[in-house]
């Protein structure tokens, strides 16, 4: 009997340390390095990369959406310098 060699993803252990990295630095008011951390973290998918995005359901394209809109808040904060 063969076995398959076991593939891991990644994906959601890496999403969840930048973004609770990303929420220690929000705590110390860095807010830099919030964005840094939370943009990063859209980079690991948590979610079923199989699935196509339209295909997922409702919840899961809210949550992506406002991590997304959080991120670019940020940034937009931080080039108007506040």
């Amino acid at each position: 009997m063969e076995t398959k060699p076991a593939i891991k993803n990644m994906n959601k252990p890496a999403y969840l340390v930048f973004l609770l990295t990303g929420i220690i630095f929000l705590i110390l008011k860095d807010f830099s390095q919030v964005l840094i951390f939370w943009g990063l973290a859209l980079v690991f998918n948590p979610l079923n990369n199989n699935t196509s995005f339209k295909k997922r359901p409702l919840y899961q394209q809210l949550w992506l959406y406002i991590h997304l809109c959080v991120t670019i808040v940020l940034i937009v904060l931080l080039l108007m310098g506040k």
